[in-house]
């Protein structure tokens, strides 16, 4: 016996083509969406990165210096390796403060692009008597 096939069963309807269609689009729209925000996170994360290297560094150098002749600095504008640059993207300030006769408080901020809350190191440096 011959089995008779009908129109409904040969195949896919248009209507299931355009819903697979739009599953699709809309997967690649969530792809691509995410790809978008993980490249904008690494963006930041590297200037963070830098900027706490730059904190670090100047700590660093700060440290090497006589306690005594420490003193606050205003907001400079410094470049992604910490050299001074008046068109660099960061901004390093110090604050230091004398918490007993012999130990000063020395804060080190910077601020980077795109950064909401300034990375901050707070060190403490030992030294003799005024």
């Amino acid at each position: 016996m011959r089995r008779i096939r009908r129109r409904r069963d040969r195949g896919f309807t248009l209507i299931s083509v355009l819903i697979s269609i739009t599953m699709i689009a809309i997967g690649l729209m969530a792809l691509a969406r995410t790809e978008s925000l993980l490249a904008r996170t690494s963006g930041g994360t590297q200037a963070r990165a830098a900027a706490l290297a730059i904190a670090q560094g100047y700590v660093e150098v700060l440290r090497g210096r006589a306690p005594t002749t420490l003193a606050s600095e205003p907001a400079t504008a410094v470049d992604g390796t910490g050299q001074p640059n008046a068109q660099g993207g960061y901004q390093r300030s110090t604050t230091v403060s004398v918490d007993q006769p012999n130990l000063r408080r020395v804060t080190v901020q910077v601020d980077y692009p795109g950064g909401i809350q300034p990375i901050e190191l707070v060190t403490l440096i030992f030294g003799s008597a005024p």
